[in-house]
């Protein structure tokens, strides 16, 4: 009777459900999928919301800019009557170039932030994706003498 022999080194490594390549891409596209996939559902959801509160501020940002060059060529505003009703009261508009500027900054800067959340969510999801078996333990404890936050890592 033969005897078979066991290769402890070939031992079948459990892989992750994404690997690291398509986590980032999942999530690069879509910031926490990926993180929902490999079982960090907290961290999805805090990518999810973040994304969410961004396009909204965007949205809020673009109306605003759009608001500012219509009302830009309107250089004296009414802003009432004199004790006759007849002569107007007017005032410089606030609409200016300078405001439009700024209203675009405010455009460009939520973009900006935007694409910063897709790309963190893409790196975090890389290198879960590398770690997702990795078990660890993270506690944190008020203490007389301050707060200590320990950690337990198993290899």
């Amino acid at each position: 009777m033969r005897r078979s022999t066991a290769d402890s080194t070939r031992a079948r490594i459990p892989k992750p459900p994404l690997s690291p390549r398509r986590a980032f891409l999942y999530s690069l596209a879509l910031p926490g999928y990926s993180q929902s996939v490999l079982g960090r559902p907290t961290a999805g959801a805090l990518f999810v919301l973040t994304e969410s509160i961004a396009l909204v501020m965007l949205r809020e940002s673009a109306a605003d800019l759009r608001q500012a060059r219509r009302f830009r060529t309107d250089s004296l505003v009414v802003i009432g009557y004199d004790e006759t009703g007849v002569t107007p009261i007017t005032q410089v508009s606030a609409y200016n170039d300078r405001l439009v500027d700024i209203r675009r900054g405010h455009v460009e800067d939520w973009i900006a932030f935007i694409v910063a959340n897709h790309l963190f969510a893409a790196a975090d999801a890389y290198v879960a994706a590398h770690l997702w078996d990795l078990p660890t333990q993270i506690s944190i404890e008020s203490r007389r003498d301050g707060t200590a936050l320990a950690a337990k890592v198993s290899w």
